[in-house]
């Protein structure tokens, strides 16, 4: 094209962009082979692009928000990076030259977005910074010969990747925008992991239970006084203080904490996602839930474990409830396997707190007291992803390669406790449970008296 004509072209993107409808596929069900073969995983992407009909892909983002770029990044940080996958082509990636170390060492091809330098682009649209993106996305499809049906993926604010997306359409007629409802392509492939990831995931749940271990000495290393711990000074120890123990621990590990680490007491432990008060000083005798769920720095790879205890002593009221959620827990454990819908495990759960009398979500989808949650979830690179062990929505079979959370609570608030036990385990490639949460479940901490 000439460089007149080119500017022509980008004078019409310019003053004539307009609206387009963006393509939404309809739900698709989780990619499933036969029950003795593997379920999909990052190996699967192509064949993945052709059940749903894409002929290319695109990521973009940075890898510390959209885990599908940190996904095929494996542990490399990257900012404004893309991935371009033409079908029947090797996957692309664009990267500054800042970071184009970073970008070699994720094994892909890479080109850096200096070849397609955004000023001569931006000279060609008057200085219009995102009829320039266009442009360049435009050049950039046309030497990878993009065509047909695209699907995009990664994480951008809402309004403008729609009004990117919508942008890029009108200016290239010869593409198809796809936006895949939920469960998309990578939520299909992300969903299984290789023996690698497995073993990575094996080693950011010994950091984290390590840390579980130091939290807990620590605590044992405080007097008590009255109900309450103390402090060398005689200041009270505050649940603040706690975390902040816990932080310089994850620092160690070179562990991070995206989301906040619930250390919650009493009255807070029976609401689920309470953090816990940093001034709330520690009592003796109250239930206390500790759900950690720290990342990998170095990979990106999430964690996840609950413990609850008491500090000094456990009151016999409690101590029932405790051993009324560790029984379940048990018997979940011991039943849970591949070859079932997660779904079936979520059933289990409701149906034996109900014979323990407690309300549960399965009977009163309302509830605010008893067991009002799913059994578990899928971790990885998100801390909430699939599988989902929960009777809503489609059923996915349990898989080798899959790595889930289980994670029975009863939660009781104006009654001053809840309780929650969890381990985060893996199913090998045989279909054996891995507990990636190798951590004893101990009802009391002992401090000194």
């Amino acid at each position: 094209m000439s460089a007149d004509k080119k500017k022509k072209s980008v004078k019409i993107i310019c003053e004539n962009l307009r609206r387009i409808r963006v393509i939404s596929v309809p739900i698709f069900r989780p990619y499933r082979r036969d029950a003795a073969k593997e379920a999909p995983m990052k190996s699967d992407i192509p064949q993945l692009m052709h059940e749903r009909g894409l002929d290319a892909l695109v990521v973009y983002g940075n890898t510390d928000t959209s885990s599908d770029l940190a996904y095929l990044a494996a542990g490399a940080h990257l900012e404004r990076a893309m991935v371009l996958h033409v079908r029947g082509q090797e996957p692309v990636l664009f990267a500054s030259v800042l970071e184009r170390e970073n970008a070699e060492a994720t094994g892909l091809a890479t080109r850096l977005w200096s070849d397609y330098p955004l000023s001569r682009y931006l000279q060609e649209t008057d200085g219009d910074l995102a009829a320039a993106r266009i442009a360049q996305w435009r050049d950039i499809f046309a030497d990878y010969g993009v065509q047909g049906r695209v699907g995009f993926y990664g994480l951008m604010d809402m309004g403008f990747a729609y009004r990117f997306l919508t942008d890029l359409a009108a200016a290239l007629p010869e593409i198809e925008v796809v936006g895949e409802n939920p469960p998309n392509l990578f939520n299909a492939a992300r969903e299984t992991k290789d023996a690698r990831e497995i073993e990575i995931m094996r080693a950011v749940g010994q950091a984290t239970t390590a840390v579980i271990a130091n939290v807990f000495d620590f605590l044992s290393g405080h007097r008590a006084q009255g109900d309450a711990l103390i402090q060398a000074d005689g200041s009270p120890l505050t649940i603040g203080d706690v975390k902040a123990f816990i932080r310089m621990e994850l620092a160690k590990r070179n562990l991070e904490e995206p989301h906040p680490t619930i250390f919650s007491q009493g009255r807070d432990a029976g609401v689920p996602h309470n953090a816990g008060r940093p001034d709330m000083p520690l009592r003796l005798g109250q239930t206390i839930i500790f759900d950690i769920f720290p990342r990998d720095r170095a990979t990106g790879y999430f964690h996840d474990i609950t413990r609850t205890f008491f500090l000094g002593h456990a009151p016999d009221a409690l101590v029932e409830k405790w051993l009324d959620v560790k029984r379940v827990f048990d018997e979940v454990m011991a039943a849970i396997r591949v070859g079932e819908p997660g779904g079936k495990f979520q059933q289990m759960t409701c149906d034996l707190f109900e014979v323990m009398n407690y309300p549960t979500i399965c009977v009163d989808p309302q509830t605010t007291v008893g067991y009002i949650h799913s059994l578990g979830h899928g971790v990885g690179l998100d801390i909430h992803e699939g599988p989902r062990l929960s009777t809503i929505g489609p059923q996915t079979i349990l898989r080798p390669g899959h790595v889930v959370s289980v994670e029975p609570g009863l939660y009781f608030p104006d009654d001053g406790w809840g309780v929650r036990i969890e381990d985060t385990i893996a199913f090998d490639e045989n279909g054996e449970i891995i507990n990636l949460s190798d951590f004893p479940y101990e009802m009391v901490i002992p401090v000194r008296a």
